[in-house]
């Protein structure tokens, strides 16, 4: 015992230990009353992650063994070296990429990690314990990982659920089916993530560094002619606070949302990123535990202050949006809002602007709810206005040759439609006090994950559900295994007699935003509001979870499950995957 304290003194303690939390009347709190130290903006350069090339074939695909380590890393040449958690010991980890239609094997390795974590783990949060868990009487020691491909449709069994987790020195969590995760990538296009996803541990996990990018790479996305290459980078944003000594500040003990006061892209603090005068694509990851960022761009030179190049969209993460966005003060949108884990990808044409120094910006505050003013709630909590520095230089390097965005006609999207759906669903977002150990909880239709299962979607159709938030907190819901299409989002309030036939309030609802017409797996409910969504539930029967991706909010208790059921076993495409004579016959290493 003596040494996991002095362990915990030297990696985490710091200014951790005098941490004083702030409560609001949404429960959110303060970091605490240490600030991390003043560092000075866009004095390093961005880092942009790698593309993490194979190791070998397994069953006739391209096979990642990849190992999470714990390591030091440098935020910023003025600050000590953190120690973080890493995939391949980086934060964030490295790209990860796949193509359309050519399934991909991931094997993550965790045996190298310690036993002892880099935070405090409250064993008030349900996960945390041997009596959490229905069915299972073993040891739940207190590092665990399992990680998540965020997006993907996959067989239940590689998805890495909460309870699919398992120990540095082997212990299994109780629904752990397999080492190696098989990801079909039987779908769209895709940028996003993979993070860990430990039942009690999410929080923790991901702010020690478990998160990547994820791709999926097509034929058709290759034809559109996109700035492709070293043109083609990705920003990570993550908010982290830090001690004097470079440690990481997480609380000790559970809060119902956490801010950090520093502002990273890429695992750098502040950075600057060197451009060409042409144009760049962006793939824009929100990885941050709770913070909601509403981006644009700024001009910090004296004589154009004010003139920015806009930013085209052209994917909400899945896919491609029905037509390029525009996001500037004259275009379809005026900001880029990313809620966690909510991704765009964008190109933006530098060419006017040779020679001048641009600033990304963040309108959000934090705790978030849609714009709507938190009055006493945000001054207990950091905000970051600034992100990082985009600067231009004077001239190309070689010419450009993609495709202007402006004449960019996207490939048509074929998303699951409305007009199929026999059954709509209410899914319900509370806050409320958990009486048993004194915390803010927030819950899905009053329910906890422990809770039976209340969803029974068939496999292959298609359904309505419906978010209607009341809560003060904007809530990004995430539901595993699909892609989905934002229907409408209506306000709350007395509207007086205007329901159309299914009940919905026709004459005080609205589309989608711009941003919003394109496949999604994370939405954002603000508070008063309700957002229709358009489901369709293939390829796989199974048990999966939806939740907010709000990290401490899924972890107390945020998080349900549904079971996509088949009426014949035949109906499962997963069931003759593989026919390999050579396949391992071990339900965690082969395709099962």
């Amino acid at each position: 015992m003596t040494d996991q304290i002095s362990r915990r003194k030297l990696l985490a303690a710091g200014g951790v230990a005098g941490l004083l939390g702030v409560t609001g009347v949404s429960g959110a709190v303060a970091m605490g009353e240490e600030s991390s130290p003043d560092l000075e903006k866009y004095v390093q350069s961005l880092p942009i992650p790698e593309e993490r090339e194979p190791d070998s074939r397994r069953w006739g695909v391209e096979h990642h063994e990849v190992e999470i380590q714990e390591t030091t890393h440098s935020f910023h040449p003025d600050l000590p070296d953190t120690v973080i958690w890493g995939f391949d010991g980086q934060f964030p980890g490295p790209i990860i990429a796949g193509r359309r239609g050519r399934p991909l094997a991931v094997e993550v390795d965790n045996s190298q990690l310690p036993d002892e974590h880099l935070f405090e783990v409250d064993e008030r949060i349900d996960g945390t314990t041997t009596e959490n868990y229905v069915g299972y009487d073993g040891e739940v020691p207190e590092v665990r990982n399992s990680t998540h491909f965020h997006g993907l449709n996959v067989p239940p069994e590689s998805d890495g659920q909460a309870d699919m987790w398992i120990s540095p020195d082997g212990v299994e969590g109780p629904r752990r089916a397999r080492d190696v995760q098989v990801l079909p990538n039987r779908q769209s296009r895709l940028t996003s993530t993979y993070h860990d996803h430990t039942r009690g541990l999410t929080r923790l996990n991901n702010y020690a560094g478990l998160v990547g990018p994820y791709y999926i790479r097509s034929r058709e996305e290759k034809r559109l002619n996109l700035p492709d290459g070293e043109y083609d980078i990705p920003l990570v944003l993550a908010d982290r606070s830090f001690d004097e000594d470079g440690s990481l500040q997480y609380p000790k003990m559970f809060m119902a949302n956490v801010s950090g006061d520093t502002a990273t892209v890429n695992g750098a603090a502040w950075p600057s990123l060197e451009v060409e005068p042409r144009r760049y694509r962006f793939r824009i990851i929100n990885a941050s535990n709770a913070r909601t960022y509403d981006l644009g761009l700024d001009n910090d030179d004296s004589v154009a202050h004010g003139s920015v190049p806009t930013i085209h969209q052209i994917s909400p993460g899945h896919g491609f949006l029905e037509e390029v966005v525009s996001i500037d003060h004259h275009g379809d949108l005026h900001s880029l809002v990313l809620a966690p884990f909510e991704r765009a990808d964008v190109i933006v044409d530098f060419s006017e602007y040779a020679g001048e120094t641009l600033t990304v910006t963040n309108d959000a505050e934090f705790p978030y709810a849609g714009g709507m003013d938190h009055g006493d709630n945000t001054e207990s909590h950091p905000q970051l206005p600034e992100i990082m520095q985009i600067q231009v230089a004077d001239e190309l390097e070689r010419p450009d040759t993609s495709v202007d965005p402006t004449n960019l006609t996207l490939p048509e999207r074929n998303g699951p439609d409305p007009d199929d759906a026999e059954v709509t669903r209410e899914v319900t977002m509370e806050m409320d006090m958990d009486m048993d150990n004194g915390l803010m909880i927030h819950t899905l239709n009053g329910k906890r994950w422990g809770d039976p299962v209340d969803f029974q979607p068939e496999l292959g159709s298609t359904e309505i559900w419906e978010l209607v938030n009341d809560d003060h907190h904007t809530h990004p819901i995430h539901l595993h295994l699909v892609e989905f299409e934002v229907i409408d989002r209506e306000r709350h309030g007395d509207h007086g007699d205007t329901e159309g036939e299914d009940g919905h309030d026709t004459d005080h609802s609205t589309g989608p935003l711009p941003n919003e017409r394109g496949g999604k797996d994370v939405v954002r409910v603000n508070p008063g509001e309700t957002v229709r969504i358009a489901v369709q539930f293939g390829d796989f029967p199974g048990t999966y979870p939806f939740h907010c991706h709000v990290l401490e909010h899924e972890e107390h208790d945020m998080m349900r499950p549904f079971e996509v059921v088949a009426e014949d076993e035949t109906d499962n495409p997963w069931r003759s995957c593989s026919d390999d004579p050579d396949r391992e016959h071990s339900d965690k290493s082969g395709w099962g």
